[in-house]
């Protein structure tokens, strides 16, 4: 019994259509609909408007960074700083910190008490660093760098978080118009096809 010849190989294989060449096939198909070009639209629209609200986002960080470095630099001006020795039991404030009566010495040998804000691990007898204004009375203490680039941070993100909901909402809106409109599409050529397939007409 003969053995059935191979089919013959070409010698040279079928080139590879490229990505581009493939997106601009489909692009370009009779079967691509009105609705199809604008979801193309509206997903290049998105891309473009995310990348744009990263780029402001991170400039609206870089500026509040700048504007509370400036703050805490003018309030460093106004205040100074002198050691302090804790003198009661210090109590929280529900803001994060602590206060406590402190006691200080100034310059000229005279012996101070008031309330400053002290860090949550400091206990009677302790010592500490405190801010005084201009009048001598205790202050707040300027912002960190530490603290001014973490506002920063927290302002930028969630900026952009919340461009990029919008963003998100917007095109998911903008595609369930465009599933609308091929639903009625599609049910309109069902009305003048369909008798015609079933044989009703």
């Amino acid at each position: 019994m003969a053995t059935p010849a191979a089919a013959p190989r070409p010698s040279v294989p079928a080139p590879r259509r490229s990505r581009l060449a493939l997106a601009r096939a489909r692009h370009h198909s009779l079967l691509r609909r009105r609705t199809d070009r604008w979801r193309s639209v509206v997903v290049q629209l998105q891309v473009l408007a995310a990348l744009a609200a990263a780029a402001l986002c991170a400039l609206l960080g870089m500026s509040v960074y700048q504007q509370g470095h400036a703050h805490a630099l003018q309030q460093a001006r106004q205040l100074h700083p002198v050691q302090a020795r804790i003198v009661a039991q210090p109590y929280g404030t529900g803001a994060g910190g602590e206060m406590a009566q402190v006691s200080w010495t100034t310059t000229d040998g005279r012996t101070h008490q008031g309330i400053a804000g002290v860090p949550m691990a400091d206990q009677v007898g302790d010592r500490t660093q405190i801010w005084l204004d201009a009048s001598g009375s205790p202050a707040s203490a300027p912002a960190s760098a530490q603290d001014v680039a973490g506002t920063a941070v927290l302002t930028g993100l969630l900026t952009v978080i919340g461009a990029w909901s919008v963003v998100v909402s917007v095109g998911a809106y903008a595609r369930s118009r465009l599933q609308r409109e091929d639903e009625r599409a599609w049910g309109a050529e069902w009305q003048v096809y369909e008798p015609q397939w079933s044989r009703r007409a």
